[in-house]
């Protein structure tokens, strides 16, 4: 009996499953793609960076601590409303000689009403204050500095960007030499295979040309690998999200074109236009503000008030009622602040900001310096990389030459395997330093502009 059931159970169970509507899965955002130029990419990432939305709300937040201390200054008005219920009224002792008492005795009575309510409003307006007057400017540099660090944060983005974009394409252009070579490659080893068949080269010239192969397949899978990579750290800096993918739509020879080694050695450099030469100043003038406010400390305050109130006092709790009186009251008034004795506190906090002034100085000479050697280093290292780059460029188009009329007399039997095997390893070499070259002399003018750009 237990059987038929379980059975009948599971065939209801089965059908109600078949008659209930498939649950097709969630469908995938379509992958959109997009065409950047690098300037475009640039400008996108201006928008969509993860580190420059928080530095743009860096620069808002700034902003409203200037309003929000503007306002501290601003009229400032308060109510409140104070209830107070005696569930058991104080008693005072009064002497009983008041009433006619004999001398020395005392008469326990009890003042007041069991209900007291009070309304109370409150306008308050600060009159005078150093310590506001040197706040609001000290939240107005501030800003400045925020600002500022926004802007440096974008040409760190800008650069960025650049150095990943000018990565990837030189990965591009070393993955379509590479393809290139690999089919001659592959092509080689079934030629020499026939060569082999037909009694014209031995088994170990098969073997090395498939070594080749083998090893050329290895370079290319891990160039690949190296693109991926290069090609996710684009996206991330670019701040494409995961169903987007994009490409590039400049050219490496482009970029090389617009490399001027002598207008880049031979143009001038100006500390005091260099982004972060900028951002010191700002900052140091910030630290210029913060003793400016510490002195403030010393200095009085004034400010002024009224106040408006009426009260209740009742036996019943009858506050609505309109008949009975509430008692109103009005109160205007100054109120001076003079710091007197701080034990030094004031003191030692002053004396703080001023040797913080004093480093601002040290700090200062010490970036003018650094700024410079930094200047002359880049250029030195930009004009190497131009001279690397340029032999390295005479050298990858010598080493295929080689390596192609070599290819062309190991074909004809004039060439030994041998001296394949070297051309082969030589060109492979001359090809991986040729694009290294490429990257180092892009990626210095990079830096090189870097430093010598006027903000």
């Amino acid at each position: 009996m237990n059987y038929r059931i379980l059975t009948i159970l599971f065939i209801f169970c089965f059908t109600l499953v078949q008659l209930l509507p498939a649950q097709t899965p969630s469908a995938a955002k379509p992958t959109e793609v997009l065409s950047f130029s690098l300037q475009q990419a640039q400008a996108y990432a201006y928008e969509n960076n993860y580190d420059l939305k928080n530095s743009t709300t860096d620069v808002e937040i700034a902003r409203k601590m200037v309003k929000q201390n503007t306002a501290t200054g601003l009229p400032q008005i308060n109510g409140n409303v104070d209830y107070t219920d005696f569930i058991m009224q104080p008693t005072t002792m009064i002497p009983g000689e008041m009433f006619g008492g004999p001398p020395g005795s005392f008469f326990p009575v009890k003042f007041g009403t069991t209900y007291n309510m009070t309304l109370k409003g409150t306008v308050s307006q600060l009159i005078y204050s150093g310590q506001y007057i040197v706040g609001l400017q000290t939240a107005k540099a501030f800003l400045e500095t925020a600002k500022q660090k926004n802007v440096k944060d974008k040409v760190d983005i800008r650069d960025q960007v650049a150095d990943a974009y000018l990565r990837l394409l030189v990965v591009d252009q070393a993955l379509q030499i590479l393809d290139s070579t690999y089919v001659v490659v592959s092509k080689l080893v079934v030629e020499a295979q026939k060569s082999y068949e037909n009694g014209l080269i031995e088994d170990i010239d098969v073997d090395q040309a498939d070594l080749n192969r083998i090893n050329l397949e290895a370079q290319v899978k891990d160039t690949r690998n190296a693109r991926n990579v290069a090609y996710a750290g684009l996206k991330f800096l670019v701040g494409l999200k995961d169903n987007q993918e994009m490409t590039m739509t400049e050219t490496l020879p482009f970029f090389l074109s617009q490399v001027d080694r002598d207008a880049l050695i031979n143009q001038p450099f100006d500390y005091r236009t260099n982004i972060d030469y900028t951002l010191l100043k700002k900052s140091d003038y910030l630290t210029l503000m913060q003793y400016k406010l510490a002195q403030t400390a010393y200095h009085p305050s004034l400010s002024g008030f009224i106040s408006a109130s009426t009260a209740a006092q009742r036996n019943n709790w009858d506050f609505m009622n309109t008949s009975k009186p509430w008692f109103p009251s009005v109160i205007f008034g100054v109120s001076l602040q003079v710091p007197i004795w701080s034990s030094g506190s004031r003191k030692y906090s002053v004396d703080q900001a001023r040797l913080n002034v004093e480093k601002t100085k040290i700090t200062d000479e010490k970036m003018k310096v650094g700024l410079e050697l930094q200047v002359e280093t880049a250029k030195k290292d930009f004009s190497n990389a131009y001279f690397v780059y340029q032999n390295k460029h005479k050298g990858f188009d010598t080493a295929l030459k080689i390596y192609e009329k070599t290819l062309a007399k190991y074909k004809m039997g004039v060439s030994s395997s041998t001296d394949l095997n070297q051309r082969y390893s030589q060109f492979l070499q001359a090809n991986s330093d040729y694009m290294q070259s490429m990257y180092t002399v892009l990626s210095s003018k990079i830096k090189l502009n870097k430093l010598m750009e006027k903000f």
